[in-house]
């Protein structure tokens, strides 16, 4: 099961412990599955064995920052990789989720409302039905 059947949890990724927490507690408030990853490496790992359905990641993180983790989940999981939504904190880093394909780049601040629209569209996109695996 991967993220096409729009079930698997939400993986939330920051090294920030306060904003990671806050994130997870409004996901959970709407009625999402979430697990919580501090860094690059945790949220690779999380990612292979528990199958997110979508990412938040932060892009600002030390050693392994946004795009290097979204980088190697695709590689690893491939057209079962999940969309990624990255938190950024300037508009350079803004134009580059854009470059990589991230299904949005939300600066920092921004409005709860505004991750909660991109979260249910993306679990909604997620949910429709696989093409027939080969």
């Amino acid at each position: 099961m991967g993220h096409r059947e729009g079930r698997g949890p939400i993986l939330v990724v920051d090294d920030d412990q306060a904003l990671r927490s806050t994130l997870a507690r409004i996901l959970r408030a709407e009625g999402h599955p979430v697990i919580e990853a501090e860094d690059g490496p945790t949220a690779v790992r999380l990612s292979r064995t528990k199958r997110p359905s979508l990412l938040v990641l932060d892009y600002g993180m030390p050693g392994m920052d946004g795009e290097m983790v979204l980088s190697e989940v695709r590689a690893l999981m491939g057209h079962d990789a999940p969309p990624a939504l990255l938190l950024t904190a300037t508009v350079h880093q803004q134009e580059r989720a854009r470059k990589i394909g991230a299904a949005l780049g939300l600066c920092k601040p921004f409005q709860v409302e505004e991750l909660l629209r991109a979260v249910a569209r993306h679990r909604r996109a997620g949910a429709r039905p696989a093409e027939a695996a080969p």
